[in-house]
């Protein structure tokens, strides 16, 4: 009777293959670096104007839930605790309700509804045609109108190669996302 070997013997890479391997991977990987780094900003764009935009849904149903003005100015709240609207919208953002529609949070008569952090390092927010930055306080009346028509742009990092993203509030106060409406400044 014949042994049968519980061993089998099993051939493995060469060092010759292995090289090769690791030369495709790592070429394969040089490649599709550049294209990762757009995706990942395409979608930190996306996600920080949408940041935006439910910020803008937010005042706008508050003020007809209210029956009352609500608004949205540039604020640093998240950092330094103090409301006030300041600055520009890249810092920073809070709804409040607005009873006088002004600039300024009161203390006694306006309420904060919600904080919002600024933008990541590098990414910006201008007016649709890119020649200044954002910082004009957004209203919304009781009846949920805007009476205002504004544009404003999202751009990422100057290095990226992603189309920029606005969001676009009509007359009635109804707000949408447009992908690559508008030129983004080069700084």
């Amino acid at each position: 009777m014949e042994k049968v070997s519980l061993y089998r013997r099993f051939s493995g890479l060469t060092l010759i293959e292995l090289v090769i391997v690791l030369m495709v991977m790592a070429i394969t990987l040089s490649l599709s670096s550049p294209l990762m780094q757009d995706l990942l900003q395409n979608n930190r764009l996306r996600s920080e104007s949408i940041r935006f935009l439910r910020a803008i849904n937010l005042a706008r149903s508050e003020a007809i839930l209210r029956n009352a003005p609500v608004s949205i100015c540039p604020s640093v709240m998240a950092v330094t605790g103090k409301a006030q609207c300041s600055g520009s919208y890249v810092d920073g953002w809070i709804v409040f309700a607005n009873a006088d529609k002004d600039e300024v949070v009161d203390a006694d008569i306006d309420q904060v509804i919600q904080v919002f952090k600024g933008l990541p390092p590098g990414f910006q927010l201008t007016n649709r045609s890119g020649t200044r930055a954002a910082f004009k306080l957004i209203n919304y009346l009781p009846n949920g109108s805007s009476r205002s028509n504004r544009t404003l742009l999202f751009c990422p990092p100057n290095n990226a190669h992603v189309r920029s993203l606005s969001i676009v509030i009509n007359i009635v106060g109804r707000a949408r996302l447009i992908g690559g409406w508008g030129k983004c400044p080069v700084v």
